[in-house]
């Protein structure tokens, strides 16, 4: 479990470079989840 918890949080690091560098902010939690919602909404289709 620690592997994945640990390639989870390098990935989620890679998303926050990628947020500042379009937006100039990381993005909030609310933001992490309507982004995860609309995700997994288009995979369920």
């Amino acid at each position: 479990m620690k592997e994945v918890a640990d390639r989870s949080q390098a990935i989620r690091e890679r998303y926050h470079q990628l947020e500042l560098k379009q937006d100039g902010h990381a993005w909030t939690t609310e933001q992490d989840a309507l982004a995860f919602l609309t995700d997994a909404g288009l995979v369920g289709r």
